[in-house]
């Protein structure tokens, strides 16, 4: 490694005079050379962003930079070759199989043979790449700005989603309780009344309206509380079965019973296991209730790639119609009687949480085709 061409001098780079050290930006520097960890203190000494100067927490190991990690680390800057060959490929995967999907992965290596560019970038999610060689101190500024910046809008829309987390768990909790109310007293008024009388028939329905309001209550909680937790490597018709199971039971429960027509070759995906099943749940149900008859028929396709795996979900029910189409993932639209319109409205925010593609075609009168695009976060060799 060529130490002069590593951090080379250039002028022009603008940097606040005054930090704020009570809340500055932490930047995990992972490398087992002791010279990079010196120089990149060096250039970041008296770095400023929105008035807040730099942390350096430094770790000489994959396992080191394993221990140090956590949610409040704005940048990390990694090598990729230390005790072995892969240590900060390891790194970057335990990273985001942990959930940490706000702090960003700078990647700084001097054997880039070891981590493809492409490679690594698409498939470990890694922000930024450099070779060391040819990162000079404006170029590192640069990087480091643009990756906390980054950092620190991703931290301001969790934020925000954690507020409308709570605010809904908070109206949902109020409107359950009046729900309840307005039964109780209901099924009261009703003990009273004659069940021939009109009164007896609009309290029925102040009742069940109150019972369907409920269950909306519960779905949106339930939405609300969906979160991604650790990643897996996991197997995808494990994770078929799982849903096609509880599929039956739900259909069993009508009187039905689902003619499954599957291809699924054996292949392992991380993900996070529990929503990748409650996913599928829910397209699979989804296609089972817009199928007629007592024995509705669904193919599953799932083809194994190189880079992603493609699961196609097909129905031969009643299709939608085109001026619906726009809204079928928008919470609380539904063509079922009595539905809450929320199954592919979580599909969606699974699909989102991974970063997989969900999309649906859907020809009125012929069926509904739903596909899943699922890129793989492992690298393949």
């Amino acid at each position: 490694m060529n130490d002069e061409l590593l951090f080379a001098d250039e002028a022009g780079v603008d940097i606040e005079p005054v930090a704020d050290e009570t809340r500055a930006w932490k930047v995990l520097v992972v490398d087992d050379d002791e010279f990079v960890h010196k120089v990149t203190r060096l250039v970041l000494d008296d770095y400023v962003f929105e008035g807040r100067g730099i942390q350096c927490l430094d770790a000489y190991s994959g396992r080191e930079a394993m221990e140090l990690v956590a949610d409040d680390v704005a940048v990390i800057l990694l090598d990729v070759v230390m005790e072995t060959t892969d240590a900060g490929l390891e790194v970057a995967r335990f990273v985001r199989e942990k959930g940490n999907h706000l702090t960003r992965i700078i990647l700084r290596t001097g054997q880039p043979g070891e981590a493809p560019e492409r490679q690594v970038v698409t498939e470990l999610d890694i922000n930024d790449y450099h070779q060391k060689t040819e990162l000079t101190a404006d170029r590192l500024v640069t990087a480091v700005t643009t990756a906390i910046r980054s950092y620190r809008d991703l931290r301001i829309i969790e934020e925000s989603r954690r507020g409308l987390h709570l605010l809904a768990m908070s109206v949902a909790h109020q409107v359950r309780n009046r729900t309840m109310t307005i039964a109780g007293f209901a099924n009261l008024v009703m003990r009273k009344s004659s069940e021939d009388s009109v009164i007896h028939e609009m309290l029925e329905t102040i009742l069940s309206e109150s019972s369907r309001l409920e269950k909306m209550v519960g779905d949106v909680t339930g939405y609300a509380a969906l979160e991604i937790g650790e990643m897996q490597l996991v197997s995808v018709r494990e994770l078929l079965e799982e849903a096609m199971a509880r599929v039956d039971v739900k259909v069993a429960e009508q009187g039905r019973r689902v003619r499954w027509e599957i291809v699924c070759p054996d292949q392992l995906l991380r993900l996070d296991p529990e929503m990748g099943v409650l996913a599928l749940y829910e397209l699979l149900r989804n296609a089972v209730d817009f199928s007629d008859g007592a024995q509705p028929v669904v193919e599953v396709t799932v083809a194994a790639g190189r880079h992603a795996c493609v699961m196609e979900i097909r129905d031969q029910g009643q299709g939608i119609a085109e001026k619906d189409m726009p809204f079928v993932f928008d919470p609380f639209f539904s063509l079922k009687p009595k539905g809450s319109g929320m199954g592919l409205c979580i599909a969606r925010k699974v699909a989102m949480a991974h970063q997989w593609d969900l999309s649906l075609e859907s020809e009125f009168g012929k069926g509904s085709l739903v596909r899943v695009v699922i890129p793989r976060r492992e690298l393949t060799g």
